[in-house]
């Protein structure tokens, strides 16, 4: 599981890294960067998502703690 979230952590970084020296190349700055990643984590349309998400895998875990207990 470590191993996994330290993948995904990696790819992160290395995503946002290129996306910013890809942006320099253009002649953008971070604030553009910046301002498009705001608007995409407060959109209501990702709000609900993550919302979505968190719920779905709140039942996850429930059912998986179920099933490691035997009930």
């Amino acid at each position: 599981m470590k191993k996994n979230i330290f993948v995904l952590i990696v790819s992160v970084i290395a995503a946002y890294w290129i996306g910013v020296e890809s942006a320099k190349s253009r002649g953008k700055d971070y604030e553009d960067l910046r301002h498009q990643v705001e608007r995409l984590w407060f959109s209501p349309e990702a709000k609900k998502s993550r919302r979505r998400l968190a719920k779905k895998a709140e039942k996850s875990v429930k059912k998986a703690g179920k099933h490691l207990r035997g009930n």
